[in-house]
């Protein structure tokens, strides 16, 4: 279950089933979809990796998709790979926003969550 949610601080920001934040990496690409973060990279930055349907609130299901990652399908939406970073240990943090200036909280729209505070 997607859901988008409004946290302080970042504004409105996509969340799992557990309420973490999603993130997405400036490297990677949308259009075609294409991840980059691998190795190390994916210890810190966790692909959320999709087997099947995905339920949404507040999200448009037609910005879902996949991009095959290693024999699995790793979800992203309107084209960005989307992640979870471990420094979020509670539902509702946004430890990864702005990380390397390159990370960022996934607005709904699959655009970078704007930082407000």
């Amino acid at each position: 279950m997607l859901t988008a949610r409004v946290t302080t601080g970042v504004g409105s920001v996509v969340t799992d089933d557990q309420g973490m934040t999603l993130y997405r990496y400036d490297r990677d690409q949308a259009s075609p979809s294409k991840w980059t973060c691998s190795g190390a990279c994916t210890k810190t930055w966790v692909p959320v990796l999709v087997q099947d349907s995905i339920q949404t609130t507040g999200v448009e299901k037609s910005l879902l998709g996949t991009v095959h990652r290693k024999g699995r399908k790793q979800l992203t939406l309107a084209g960005w790979p989307l992640y979870r970073y471990v420094g979020d240990t509670k539902a509702g943090e946004t430890n990864g926003q702005g990380r390397e200036k390159e990370w960022y909280a996934v607005a709904p729209s699959g655009q970078k969550s704007a930082m407000t505070g």
